[in-house]
């Protein structure tokens, strides 16, 4: 019994760790779409010039935009 409470706490806190990694990814994601339009162009990538310059590798579309798959890939 002492093996599964163990293991549920274990989860629990792994589940809470990954919504909270997931949520700050969205907030780092949402600061540098200033326009909000669900994508982060490379005028708004400039704010960060590490982001600025993974871009066109992080644009694996080469759409000219970042989506959040996207962005999830910057390593910054």
């Amino acid at each position: 019994m002492k093996t599964v409470t163990k293991t549920l706490v274990a989860a629990a806190g792994l589940t809470l760790a990954l919504t909270s990694q997931m949520s700050m990814a969205q907030s780092e994601f949402e600061k540098y779409d200033v326009d909000g339009n669900g994508a982060i162009s490379l005028s708004e990538s400039k704010a960060n010039p590490v982001l600025m310059a993974q871009f066109k590798d992080l644009d694996v579309d080469n759409s000219g935009e970042l989506s959040e798959a996207e962005f999830a890939n910057f390593k910054g």
